[in-house]
């Protein structure tokens, strides 16, 4: 259970959720990958369940629905479940000419809730940023989730948003798209090494959000596992660059592992300390096997301090410092985009092929 200063928080209007959730969003769920170990993410995905974890955090292109299917399987098991899941749609392009043409998205929205045994989803996000030329498939998009929303079927409408290595044009498209669907929820990854984007005038993803009375989903709070220890790994770049951006990784986390202390000092430091600093924000980990899951709730503790957050974000800050490089972008965000590619593309959107 998560510690009582952690209450739910208002992801969309009625929707009130623990802010600690688990996402399927990891490298271990891509299909560019060998087939991962149901058995253990399973039993991940239970304990998740037994740890009072009221968000679980999909899409439709992970492992091309493998992932919503085990998902289902344990939401079916636990029939008084109080879980509620956010998937995706936008990527997947199935027999259609285009991920959002036609009924698409509804089509789409149908297997998902099949696959998880579920009547509706806490949140549907539009996950790629391109309706077609000249934007022909948005306005027929935005007035089928509508409807989607006023069914019941989906209960807020997610667009994915930015993140800290997003350019200035994916900012601004980003905000363009955020005036025309007026979603309810914002989704976007940040950590310590990916702090939340400048959406303009010097305001972060977070008060932007919390300004406009949206909800907000932040994946990846621990950095691809660097934040709890995993070692570096680059897809980019030279050896030699990639030694030096792990030497300067490995100071500033011993020094936080020798403040903090505790055996899970740096899963303590990376999970509260993006809570306290994003309060209007529910922070989706990605599920691992049993031993993983029940780390990241029980690490917690108590509330860091200002001081302590104050040195948190000095010592981040100069890792960001250290490691600021064209390529480093591969290290800092999940390792895969899970729809079966290796790299993070720079923008979302092109489309799979089921």
């Amino acid at each position: 259970m998560l510690p009582h200063d952690l209450p739910r928080r208002p992801v969309a209007p009625g929707l009130l959720l623990n802010p600690l959730c688990v996402g399927t969003g990891t490298s271990r769920w891509s299909a560019s990958t060998n087939r991962p170990d149901d058995e253990k993410l399973l039993d991940g995905l239970r304990c998740a369940v037994e740890s009072g974890v009221e968000l679980v955090d999909t899409a439709d292109s992970h492992l091309y629905g493998h992932a919503e299917r085990l998902v289902g399987k344990v939401l079916k098991e636990n029939r008084g479940h109080r879980v509620q899941v956010s998937s995706t749609v936008g990527r997947v392009l199935g027999s259609a000419p285009h991920p959002y043409a036609g009924p698409r998205v509804r089509h789409q929205l149908e297997q998902t809730l099949e696959n998880l045994y579920l009547a509706e989803l806490a949140v549907y996000t539009l996950e790629s940023y391109d309706f077609g030329n000249g934007d022909r498939y948005l306005a027929p998009v935005v007035e089928q989730m509508r409807t989607l929303r006023d069914l019941g079927q989906i209960r807020a409408i997610g667009l994915r948003g930015p993140d800290g290595c997003s350019s200035p044009r994916y900012v601004r498209r980003f905000l363009q798209l955020f005036d025309e669907i007026r979603p309810d929820v914002v989704w976007t990854r940040a950590s310590g090494l990916l702090p939340l984007p400048d959406v303009g005038g010097g305001e972060n993803l977070d008060t932007f959000t919390d300004r406009h009375g949206v909800g907000l989903m932040i994946a990846s709070p621990l950095a691809n596992g660097i934040l709890a220890g995993r070692r570096l790994r680059m897809g980019a770049g030279t050896a030699d660059q990639t030694e030096k951006q792990t030497v300067a990784i490995d100071r500033g986390l011993t020094v936080l592992a020798n403040r903090f202390g505790s055996a899970d000092a740096l899963l303590r430091v990376a999970l509260r300390s993006i809570l306290q600093q994003a309060q209007n924000a529910v922070v989706a980990v990605g599920v691992g096997d049993r031993a993983e899951v029940s780390r990241y709730f029980g690490c917690l503790g108590g509330p860091l301090c200002a001081t302590d957050l104050a040195v948190i974000e000095e010592v981040f800050q100069l890792i960001r410092n250290a490691v600021r490089l064209p390529h480093a972008r591969t290290m800092i965000v999940e390792a895969a985009d899970l729809g079966g590619r290796e790299a993070v593309p720079a923008q979302p959107g092109t489309p799979l092929r089921r």
